[in-house]
């Protein structure tokens, strides 16, 4: 029966799907040997082994875990069961980040945002930061309904403060972010309540969910951390102020070669400059209709604006985002929290927007939206075909193991992880030492030169054992080719 929802839902339908078959781990282009690990993990997941992404002390595998439902209950691939679980997850988050706006047409363009966000934080559909404020943003809906239902029945409120405490403690397994995000969160909370009611009394029931839960969060933690099997050296470090000069320096020159069109992404490059354009605009409509003071009575506003401030200087500081290059999807929680700020401000302003504004903002969208899509389809790597249909040719080999650079092992076994074994080589950054022994147990074993040697050599020594070249190398899935057979060691005995 049509209603007067129904544009609303046909349109953020679509949205949602433009967006799963073109971002998913099973639709994915760029998917890379990083996507593959979250697969792989699905396809292999043992507790408590495996709380952690394989070899690391941070990122929990969340995806990995819901992805056993529909591995074990709907006999998925681990390939599609991650792409519904990561998508499962968006969904949830939009519909908590959603539940605080009020007009159809700002939900829409926060849909854009989210599903189809700019080329520059693409990664928020897949990395753990996007699954961090999937679960934020739910968390949100879970404490609006709270409030709406704190004199309601007993049951229901704790219903609400237990689910509340899981979702919250479940962002701090899988993102040490997120206790950044938390802290402003509570803070906000706790700052608006005490304004509203002149006093610093709150609901005891509240108390025991607080210090237990965080408890319970710590312990849990420290518990899941131990099964890693590396530790991260100064993860947590902050940068002095050689170290702050160098991050402030590699994010402007970043954004310089943005701005002067110095990367062949030319709809990246006019997308920051509208963007600054809408912000200027943006800024000048909040002084010119004196919105200031209004803007922070809406603790949503409040808490998105200050998230986005404070988790920029908190990446900024951090020592390990600097030695990592100041990777742009670090920065995909500023992106999130300054879009809904943006978003929340312009929804409360709705009668006092003008229609430029109202308009550019979707403008802006749009044009984020397109540009992923145009650097895949023009840059690279230019074409649209999913690379798991690419790397899914060596299915073909039938039952082998494969040994490759980093970049092209994990990636090779995802379409088909339980006949394909595929390993980095000895150098080049083993996450899962057991899945070298399954290599090794094929009896057809392949190897990838591509960025790692220039030519395949006639013997080759890997992990301790002697290949030999078999045959004439070819092209498979866009990688060359070559098959190795295992040295047969004679063992002699003396009288």
């Amino acid at each position: 029966m049509y209603s007067k929802k129904t544009p609303y839902y046909l349109l953020l339908s679509i949205i949602v799907l433009l967006s799963f078959f073109l971002y998913s781990s099973r639709y994915y282009p760029l998917l890379n040997s990083d996507d593959a690990l979250n697969v792989l993990m699905a396809h292999y997941y043992k507790l408590p082994d495996d709380f952690y992404c394989w070899g690391q002390d941070r990122g929990g595998t969340l995806i990995p875990l819901i992805s056993q439902l529909f591995i074990k209950l709907f006999h998925c691939s681990a390939l599609v069961a991650v792409s519904l679980s990561n998508y499962l997850l968006l969904i949830l988050g939009y519909w908590g980040l959603s539940s605080l706006i009020k007009s159809k047409y700002y939900k829409i363009i926060l849909a854009v945002i989210w599903f189809l966000p700019v080329q520059r934080y693409i990664d928020l559909l897949r990395f753990p930061i996007g699954v961090q404020y999937s679960l934020l943003g739910f968390s949100l809906f879970l404490i609006t309904l709270l409030e709406k239902k704190a004199a309601s029945k007993w049951v229901v409120k704790h219903l609400l403060l237990l689910s509340i405490t899981i979702v919250l403690s479940t962002t701090v397994w899988v993102s040490d972010l997120s206790m950044v995000s938390i802290a402003v969160l509570l803070g906000t909370l706790a700052l608006f309540h005490i304004l509203k009611h002149k006093n610093l009394r709150f609901d005891k029931a509240i108390l025991p969910y607080f210090f237990i839960g965080t408890t319970a969060c710590y312990l849990f933690v420290r518990y899941a951390k131990s099964f890693a099997t590396t530790k991260t050296a100064h993860y947590l470090s902050i940068n002095g102020f050689h170290e702050l000069k160098n991050a402030m320096l590699l994010l402007w020159e970043a954004l310089w070669k943005d701005l002067t069109f110095g990367t062949d992404e030319s709809l990246v490059s006019l997308y920051f400059y509208l963007t600054l354009l809408f912000v200027f605009a943006f800024a000048f409509f909040i002084v010119k209709k004196r919105l200031p003071v209004h803007l922070f009575s809406n603790k949503w506003s409040a808490f998105f604006l200050t998230d986005a401030v404070v988790v920029f200087a908190a990446m900024l500081a951090s020592s390990w985002v600097l030695a990592n290059g100041m990777g742009r999807w670090y920065f995909v929680a500023t992106y999130i929290s300054f879009s809904m700020f943006v978003l929340l401000t312009l929804d409360q302003a709705e009668k006092r927007c003008p229609k430029t504004l109202r308009y550019s903002v979707l403008v802006l969208a749009v044009l984020g939206a397109i540009s992923p899509i145009y650097t895949m389809k023009y840059v690279e790597p230019k074409t649209l075909r999913p690379m798991a249909d690419i790397v899914g040719e060596f299915t073909q080999l039938g039952e082998v193991g494969i040994i490759a650079d980093f970049w092209n092992s994990y990636i090779t076994s995802c379409p088909d992880p339980e006949h394909i074994k595929a390993t980095p080589c000895d150098k080049c950054g083993v996450r899962n030492p057991k899945i070298v022994d399954m290599v090794f147990e094929k009896d057809n074993i392949y190897v990838i030169r591509d960025m790692w040697m220039d030519h395949f050599p006639d013997t080759l020594q890997q992990f301790g054992h002697v290949l030999l070249k078999e045959g004439e190398p070819f092209n498979m899935g866009n990688c060359n080719v070559c098959k190795y057979g295992k040295a047969k060691i004679t063992k002699t005995s003396s009288n």
